[in-house]
């Protein structure tokens, strides 16, 4: 990428994505009428092939999905926690990669590949109330590292997030990409959604006057880890590869590319809704409905999961359904 304009070139891909095979969706859309899917499966799991037909290209199968959770540390969370941020956001990670997560088991019981994105747990990014999150240039990095996601060879991913306080940054994006006020991101406002709140109001008014793009926004106040997830859908975007959203954290990397250019998040399904303040009224601002509402409270991957699942039984359903 470009050291002078890091935004450039990532712009450029998200304004240059691939049309949609229509196809392909048009092949699944005689099939779902011919054979009254919507009736056998129902209508949000027809709808869910059409999509995955006109992302991949073909008759939709899922044969080599891939869980992915992508964590890193937001700086803001020194004024939030109490102990050493790293140590937390360590412990956090660890929980994910040595497989007591809830989330490791479903992959394991899906045997989908399973891999977490670590972008610097141990160094954070720098307190958005205090000064942007990132730099041009380390967002940029963080959204190429993420991109990487396409080389494993999925042909589905699933997205989760386990980062510090990335959910707090998440709604600082959200405030401001949709110039709402930060209260209604919080379901109460005890003493520590309290410091969230104060930290958001400090951080959305330094900020105001430098948030000139959906690229800015996410420079002030995302972290390494919702920019890698950004990086991480539009690639597979450009790989015609369909994409499960997690939880609010996932859905506002989306949301900054929906913002920029809608068809660049056409790939994109929602696996559920959480229980996260917002979460809901943010799918409607970016057009997806969720497969599923569990009641889940965390973004972590989970929910993702048990989408992929639900839509690799789909998969199968309609392969057998086509074969008789």
């Amino acid at each position: 990428m470009k050291n002078d304009q890091p935004f450039d070139d990532i712009i450029g891909l998200i304004n240059s994505v691939p049309s949609l095979d229509n196809v392909a969706f048009e092949e699944i859309y005689q099939v779902a009428e011919k054979y009254d899917l919507k009736t056998y499966l129902g209508n949000k799991n027809t709808d869910t092939l059409k999509v995955l037909a006109a992302v991949q290209g073909h008759i939709p199968a899922i044969k080599r999905p891939l869980i992915s959770i992508f964590a890193g540390t937001h700086g803001v969370a020194e004024r939030i926690l109490n102990g050493n941020i790293s140590h937390i956001a360590k412990d956090k990670l660890k929980a994910v990669t040595d497989g007591s997560s809830g989330v490791r088991g479903i992959a394991k019981s899906l045997q989908a590949a399973f891999k977490v994105y670590e972008l610097g747990v141990e160094y954070p990014s720098t307190d958005f109330a205090k000064a942007p999150s990132l730099s041009e240039k380390d967002c940029a990095a963080a959204i190429a590292f993420g991109m990487e996601v396409v080389a494993e060879g999925a042909d589905i991913i699933a997205i989760g997030c386990v980062g510090l306080e990335t959910n707090t940054a998440a709604k600082a994006i959200a405030a401001s990409l949709y110039e709402e006020s930060p209260v209604y991101y919080f379901k109460d406002l005890r003493k520590e959604n309290s410091s969230r709140l104060e930290a958001l109001e400090k951080g959305l008014l330094l900020h105001k006057n430098f948030m000139n793009s959906p690229l800015d926004i996410l420079r002030c106040f995302g972290g390494r880890d919702i920019a890698g997830m950004l990086g991480a859908i539009i690639a597979a975007r450009h790989q015609c590869i369909p994409v499960i959203l997690d939880g609010f954290s996932v859905c506002i990397a989306a949301a900054i590319l929906h913002s920029i250019n809608k068809e660049s998040i056409s790939h994109c399904i929602a696996g559920h809704v959480t229980t996260e303040r917002g979460h809901e009224a943010l799918l409607e601002k970016i057009s997806l409905i969720p497969i599923h509402d569990m009641g889940i409270g965390i973004g972590d991957g989970s929910g993702a999961a048990f989408a992929l699942n639900t839509m690799r039984l789909n998969c199968e359903a309609l392969s057998t359904i086509i074969e008789k």
